[in-house]
């Protein structure tokens, strides 16, 4: 899916493609590989900061047991954090 992205609030001609968006609320970003590197992460949340979309969830289904890590964007910082099964935020 091609989403619009922004730079200090102005749209850009480009679009990144994404694998899949969520009503227009969630990231969704899904990989097959042995372990999350944090390359995979820094995509999401380049993904998550040029879109300004607050959600985001990096799925891996490359592991022996399914890995799902969730992230909320905070607008007013420019960061991305990690959000834990509590719904508190983790410095990563």
């Amino acid at each position: 899916m091609n989403l619009p992205i922004f730079y200090k609030d102005i749209k850009l001609e480009k679009n990144y493609r994404i694998d899949l968006f969520v009503e227009d609320k969630v990231i969704v970003e899904i990989k097959a590989v042995s372990d999350i590197l944090p390359e995979h992460r820094m995509q999401l949340f380049n993904y998550m900061r040029l879109t300004k979309v607050k959600y985001g969830l990096l799925i891996n289904f490359g592991e022996v047991v399914l890995h799902c890590e969730r992230y909320i964007y905070d607008d007013d910082v420019n960061e991305c954090y990690l959000v834990d099964k509590n719904l508190n935020r983790v410095n990563c």
